[in-house]
């Protein structure tokens, strides 16, 4: 559309217009009117019925029966029997043997050794220093202590050990060892195995089948038909008058007459019937 200036209307010169479309009177308005369908429901019942039916039920019988078998007997036989053993024999000997011990002896001896005795005597000695200041010698001798060593002979025993060897005899003991074969008499056990037959009883099943009378419960369905009554709509067109606006024609052209107002009829539903069994 074209931007503009907007023009008054013709009729009453005024923007925007005050003059409003007429409204139609009538109006159509669909409605869902409920109606009552009587359908039929099945359902399936159980009935509970009892009847007696022959089943085949097994009979175990035990009969005796013989038959023979081989049956293993151990017998142990005792047989005298010789053998020769070696037997060990241990024999003694005592041999003369000869060794030799070293037996200590001690010995005394005299052994004489000098030792130095010191000896002091007082000997005379003239002296032979001159003075010193005069330069002459002096008179007179001088005493003086002389010490001499002189050897004295000393005499003592001195013990020595010495070994001597010395032979002697001793008994010693010779073992031998010799077998001699000697004959023994044992007895040897010798087991010997022999089937022996014997009869034997057992009891063999035999399976029998007999009938007998058994009481059997069971259920069975039946189809059972209602009649249930079902709600239902439809949709139903009618022609309902409109109300005018109030506001604009008050306004505007109060001569305009609003239509009259009628309120719909609206029909009473049937009462749905009652359920019959």
């Amino acid at each position: 559309m074209a931007t503009g200036t907007a023009s008054a209307c013709h009729k009453c010169k005024q923007t925007p217009c005050a003059y409003v479309s007429p409204q139609p009177a009538y109006q159509c308005v669909t409605e869902m009117v409920p109606y009552t369908v009587v359908k039929k429901v099945w359902h399936t019942e159980y009935d509970t019925v009892t009847k007696t039916v022959m089943v085949r039920e097994p009979v175990t019988n035990y009969v005796e029966r013989q038959r023979v078998v081989s049956k293993p007997v151990y017998d142990t036989i005792e047989v005298p029997r010789q053998r020769v053993v070696c037997k060990p024999v241990h024999e003694t000997d005592y041999v003369t043997q000869n060794y030799t011990v070293c037996k200590p002896v001690q010995t005394t001896q005299q052994v004489t050794s000098y030792c130095l005795q010191p000896t002091t005597q007082y000997v005379t000695v003239p002296t032979g220093h001159k003075c010193g200041l005069c330069h002459k010698d002096p008179c007179g001798c001088k005493t003086v202590a002389c010490t001499t060593y002189t050897p004295v002979p000393v005499t003592r025993d001195v013990v020595t050990t010495t070994l001597v060897p010395e032979t002697h005899t001793r008994q010693v003991p010779v073992t031998r060892t010799r077998y001699v074969q000697e004959v023994v008499n044992d007895v040897q056990r010798i087991t010997k195995c022999r089937m022996v037959q014997e009869v034997v009883t057992e009891k063999v099943p035999c399976v029998t089948w007999t009938c007998v009378p058994k009481t059997v419960t069971k259920q069975i369905p039946r189809k059972v038909c209602e009649q249930v009554a079902v709600t239902c709509y439809k949709p139903v067109k009618r022609i309902v008058p409109c109300a005018a606006p109030v506001a604009y024609a008050s306004e505007v052209a109060p001569t305009i007459q609003a239509a009259p107002v009628v309120a719909p009829s609206t029909q009473a539903a049937p009462a749905a019937p009652s359920k019959q069994g």
